[in-house]
């Protein structure tokens, strides 16, 4: 067939294209013109162009010798002939055909009768394949069908029969579900009432006699719903109220089983409403009843109160700081303990939940559905928890609770209480909600834990009597209870970061901080306003505290030496003795490092309050950011402070000073020399706890360091320039006559005298004499400079002295 094909193509080739066009027609006149008139260009030539290119019709000797126009009709004769030689060339082909296809023909022809003598052999065949097909049918197929029609009968008998079975166990349903809620067997009343409505709806539908027994039957179930809820409630108050023998978690597993097995058949989720708001009241009661019998152990004074205690704030607040520990410690014990009960149940919640509805891996579109739109108002329920939490977080500091704190995998956007609030309507979402029973138990128990540490902290009395290390002994219980916690799994939804408790602490610590730092701030205020600038007498505490800081490298506060009582240091010059009075009327002095500074009361109050930061530092590294800003704030109070009261002359309203004397700058820079000796240890103490990361916060300290030293500066220029003015105003007066010395030159060594005994006791000797030697320079700079001394040799102070 490709041959063929073949070779006719190659036959057309050679015609001129419009010949074999199937749209041809002389009626169209571009056709007409195209092969009856001369083309304008003898390339163009319609009766040339062919699909090989090749022209197998020449044009005859007369069309070339006549010379048409074109637009002209062509020769007649030309076009004939050359029209006829297409004829015959297409002729020819086509004869060709027809004689290479006269084989074929004949062998067709020849091939007939073969074939119909073929076609009458297979219509006898038939024939007989009829015939027996028919013997067949009679034989078999017959029979066949008579069987089955048997059997149909027998199956509608049978059928008849089982209906009529199922017709007289309903005349017992009533009686049977009855029975059953005797014997407390919800999970089969259930099932027996779902089975007979299922038989009525399908195989007995119609049946005259049962018309009304549906309609009794879904009441009966209705009923039971309502039982088991209260049978549930009951039970799950017994179980939660009382606490269980020894050894045992549950005590009436059995009954609870069963009543939950019925509820999760009858799809009633309420019951977690209810066991949700059981819980709440356990971890209520639980707390209140240990709280209750700390208190009556604990000796407290319950004259004042109600006996039964239904408020028990106050007497919380009352109990010594021990006590305290022991109830926090005491609710934490049983809270855990409750929350291990819980997790029981919650494995029996879990363990009904799959025999009641086994595991579905798709799960019902309904289903699908209904927990689309419950997480839907999760998600609306979690922003509204963001929120508030935010407003909480608001107070927090930047270092905190949860810097010791290795928060856990948080496996939802949701929390346990936030999934428990909303209305189970699904198996899908019930299964979502039962593992979280026991958290959801931690986190109640984290509310009422943080209300008993708020409620505490609520007296600011006791705020104010609890050290850092009490504080920090609060701490390491609330973080030993959390890692328990953590290790049982409770944080699956919210770490101990965000938790109740976590945000309770941090929000708790931050208070007292807050407080701490305002005592301090006040106290240390309140004494430079009354600062009368003044030697003060320096106790045997303050220097054991000061002793103890420069061999240890830790300043602590003097509270653990106070077995010292009240013995001070009596120092008269250089020599020291311990006198067992209360006050010393000689020049005081604390020995730092083998030097000694005489200083005013304030600055040995700011070195007590340095201490304690110090110590507070050590004992809540957690919030080492948080005091880091604090104590830098209340070094650079004290220094501006000590310089709007004695450079700015504050000091002469604030306690009457008439005038701010050389002992009274003398006295400040000492004071600050000595806040400044301290400031390095303050530094190294929160290098120990700050992180690596908040590191560059200690450079607060070099600057405060290098704010002190700057007023030291200050107040050493202000000594000077004083002297120097009294000089110059005696050298301004001198006239070079009369007696030798001279009124104006004794004037200058009164002053120098008084300058002098300003400083001593007050000032270590080698800076005395520094300041009397630049004294000097300045006092001979300046006789230099009058016209009448220009030629004088002056001598140098170590002359006048030594000489």
């Amino acid at each position: 067939m490709k041959i063929l094909i073949c070779r006719l193509q190659k036959n057309i080739s050679v015609l001129a294209i419009i010949f074999i066009d199937p749209r041809f027609t002389l009626g169209d006149s571009s056709t007409f013109s195209a092969v009856f008139t001369v083309p304008a260009n003898e390339n163009h030539d319609a009766l040339k162009q062919t699909l090989s290119g090749k022209n197998v019709i020449p044009a005859t000797p007369l069309e070339i010798a006549i010379n048409k126009k074109p637009g002209e009709f062509r020769d007649y004769e030309s076009l004939q002939n050359r029209l006829e030689m297409m004829h015959d060339v297409v002729d020819g082909r086509l004869a060709g055909k027809l004689v290479a296809k006269t084989d074929d023909f004949w062998q067709v022809v020849r091939s007939y009768s073969g074939l119909q003598e073929q076609l009458a052999n297979a219509l006898q065949c038939v024939m007989v394949v009829r015939r027996n097909l028919k013997h067949v049918d009679e034989l078999v197929c017959d029979q066949s069908k008579r069987i089955v029609e048997v059997h149909e009968k027998y199956e509608e008998k049978k059928n008849l029969l089982a209906k009529l079975h199922d017709i007289s166990c309903l005349r017992e349903a009533q009686s049977t579900v009855q029975m059953m809620l005797s014997q407390g067997d919800y999970p089969k009343a259930i099932e027996c009432i779902e089975t007979s409505l299922d038989v009525l709806s399908k195989q007995l539908n119609g049946v005259t006699c049962f018309r009304h027994l549906a309609s009794q039957l879904r009441e009966l179930y209705s009923v039971i719903g309502r039982m088991m809820n209260e049978d549930f409630a009951s039970l799950i108050q017994k179980e939660l109220g009382v606490k269980p023998e020894a050894g045992t978690l549950i005590q009436a597993e059995g009954e609870l089983s069963a009543v939950l097995l019925g509820l999760m058949r009858m799809r009633k989720y309420s019951f977690i409403g209810v066991l949700r708001e059981e819980i709440v009241e356990g971890v209520k009661s639980v707390m209140r009843h240990v709280i209750k019998n700390q208190i009556l152990n604990s000796g407290v004074d319950l004259s004042d109160f109600d006996p039964s205690l239904t408020q028990l704030g106050e007497p919380v607040r009352r109990m010594k700081h021990s006590d305290f520990l022991k109830t926090v410690r005491a609710v934490m014990d049983e809270e855990f303990y409750f929350c291990k009960r819980l997790e029981a149940l919650q494995d029996i919640l879990m363990e009904v939940a799959e025999r009641a509805h086994p595991s579905n891996r798709h799960g019902s579109s309904q289903d699908i559905i209904i927990e689309r739109l419950e997480e839907a108002k999760i998600d609306e329920s979690d922003s509204e928890d963001e929120t508030s939490e935010g407003s909480i977080g608001k107070s927090t500091g930047s270092g905190g609770f949860g810097g010791f704190v290795s928060g856990s995998a948080v496996s939802s956007n949701a929390t346990a209480t936030t999934l428990l609030s909303i209305e189970v309507r699904s198996d899908a979402f019930l299964k979502r909600v039962l593992p979280l029973i026991a958290e959801f138990g931690h986190q109640c128990a984290q509310q009422r834990i943080s209300r008993l540490l708020m409620a505490r902290a609520k007296n600011s009395a006791v705020t104010e009597a609890t050290t850092p290390t009490q504080l920090s002994e609060c701490i390491a219980l609330v973080k030993e209870y959390q890692s328990q916690c953590e290790e049982e799994g409770w944080y699956s939804t919210q770490s101990q970061k965000v938790g109740g408790l976590g945000r309770a602490v941090n929000k708790l610590s931050m208070d007292y901080i807050e407080k701490f730092h305002a005592a301090r701030k006040i106290r240390i205020g309140n004494m430079l306003d009354t600062e009368l600038w003044k030697v003060t007498d320096v106790s045997i505490v303050d220097q054991n505290m000061v002793d103890l800081a420069i061999e240890t490298g830790r300043l602590r506060s003097r509270k653990g030496n106070d077995d010292s009582g009240k013995k001070t240091f009596k120092r008269t010059g250089s020599s020291a003795t311990i006198d067992s009075g209360t006050s010393v009327s000689n020049q005081t002095g604390i020995i730092v490092d083998e030097e000694s500074f005489v200083v005013v009361g304030s600055s040995i109050t700011m070195i007590q309050i340095l201490a304690d930061y110090c110590e507070a530092i050590f004992e809540m590294p957690s919030f080492a950011q948080d005091w880091n800003s604090r104590v830098v704030e209340l070094l650079k109070t004290f220094n501006s402070r000590c310089c709007q009261l004695i450079l700015g002359a504050g000091a002469l309203q604030l306690v009457g000073l008439k005038t701010i004397s050389v002992r009274n700058l003398a006295l400040a820079g000492r004071s600050l020399e000595l806040v400044c000796r301290f400031i390095p240890m303050v530094h190294d103490e929160m290098d120990r706890v700050l992180p690596e990361d908040r590191k560059s916060l200690l450079r607060y300290f070099k600057g405060v360091e290098s704010e002190y030293r700057d007023h030291v500066n200050e107040i050493s220029a202000k000594l000077i320039s004083v002297i120097a003015h009294y000089t110059t105003n005696c050298l301004g007066m001198w006239d070079v006559k009369g007696n030798i010395p001279s009124p104006e030159f004794q004037q200058i060594c009164r002053h120098m005298l008084k300058f002098h005994n300003g400083l001593t006791g007050i000032m270590p000797r080698d800076q005395i004499e520094a300041y009397v030697t630049q004294d000097y320079m300045y006092y001979q700079q300046n006789v230099k400079n009058m016209e009448s001394c220009r030629n004088m040799e002056l001598e140098s102070l170590n002359d006048i002295m030594f000489d």
